[in-house]
């Protein structure tokens, strides 16, 4: 079997509440085998697929999943390495030879990853992505804990400390004290004000708080926190290297690496963030609440895997819940793995005709 060709689409998504009318540009891609099957995967850059990565990949073996992970990795050093646009095309580059590589096989890529668990946990991700009062956050809290999700997460838009008191008191009210709550701080605050909030949210349980402090000196404000709260300390998911990661978790104290799946390398470069993971006893949650369809493989590979980020099928902010036929699901707040194999997914061809980009 070798990769005959690489075809990519764009597709103007309708993007948020129906009112604003904003679209958002998902790239799509197939990589055919000679074979006449193909992997599909999603993200990146078209550009440097045409330009750079197709012509290593034509031509060659689609099961060498590692040899060809290296060669794209290698030659993102040529212009500028591996930055969030060259990771993150690697990673749709990947996600596709490993669909391509189960489908050629008969098995699901969670499967050929490890096959650990046949169910993984999921969690109500999307709340927050503009800015909300406590009220609005907390009516969006309760429907996604209606949807059945034992565990809810909520995005900080604003800085103000006391406000994000406010909301993560009422979640955990509005909750109760069975559902896992996480909040995520988006780099905003300093160290000593992350961790003076930490003990402030103690009260209220959280389960995680994630990337809770400014870049700037990430390493020693992220420990602050980690010793200021019995929370998980979640965070790293615009690293997209193993040493950077390594860093977060041996000095900064991460214990929940969120390295986003596709601009973290795709499959090939995730397990091995996971082991790295392992090796530090440290849980992997990969960022990506608008592709669960692609985690949920991931954490059912692997023994550290803890919950797929997915925004809710009834939010404007997502596209798996359309982009299949049938339809990807998530019920109970559970995904149940498939045994189909590659991915398990098809793509409802409808939907990709009526919203791929047309060129004018």
């Amino acid at each position: 079997m070798r990769i005959d060709r690489i075809e990519t689409v764009t597709l103007d998504i309708p993007w948020g509440p129906p009112e604003q009318g904003k679209t958002r540009t998902f790239p799509l891609h197939r990589v055919y085998a000679d074979n006449g099957l193909f992997g599909i995967g999603r993200g990146g850059s078209p550009g440097l697929i045409e330009q750079v990565f197709a012509p290593l990949l034509v031509g060659e073996d689609p099961r060498r999943t590692a040899r060809l992970w290296q060669r794209m990795y290698d030659a993102a050093w040529g212009f500028g390495g591996p930055g969030r646009s060259a990771m993150g095309t690697i990673g749709a580059l990947d996600v596709a030879l490993w669909d391509l590589l189960g489908k050629g096989c008969g098995e699901p890529v969670w499967r050929l990853l490890g096959g650990y668990r046949s169910r993984v946990p999921a969690y109500a991700d999307g709340i927050g992505y503009t800015e909300l009062t406590a009220e609005e956050m907390l009516k969006l809290v309760r429907k996604h804990a209606g949807l059945g999700f034992g565990a809810v997460k909520f995005h900080l838009a604003n800085p103000d400390p006391d406000l994000a008191l406010e909301k993560v008191r009422l979640s955990r009210e509005m909750l109760g004290p069975d559902r896992k709550l996480m909040v995520d701080i988006h780099r905003m605050w300093h160290g000593r004000l992350a961790a003076e909030m930490a003990r402030k949210f103690e009260p209220y349980d959280l389960y995680w708080i994630e990337e809770p402090v400014r870049a700037d000196d990430e390493l020693r404000f992220m420990r602050m926190v980690r010793e200021a709260t019995r929370a998980l300390v979640a965070g790293g998911e615009g690293e997209p290297t193993l040493s950077g990661i390594r860093q977060l978790i041996v000095e900064g104290g991460l214990q929940v690496v969120q390295t986003d799946i596709l601009g973290g390398g795709g499959f090939t470069g995730l397990m091995r963030f996971a082991a790295l993971a392992e090796a530090h006893q440290v849980h992997i949650a990969p960022h990506g609440a608008s592709y669960p369809e692609i985690n949920c493989h991931l954490l059912a590979a692997v023994p550290n895997g803890l919950m797929v980020s997915a925004c809710p099928h009834t939010e404007p902010y997502q596209i798996w819940s359309r982009l299949y036929d049938p339809a990807f699901q998530i019920v109970d707040g559970q995904v149940r793995m498939s045994d189909r194999p590659g991915l398990g997914l098809d793509l409802d061809e409808a939907f990709v005709e009526e919203y791929r980009t047309r060129r004018r």
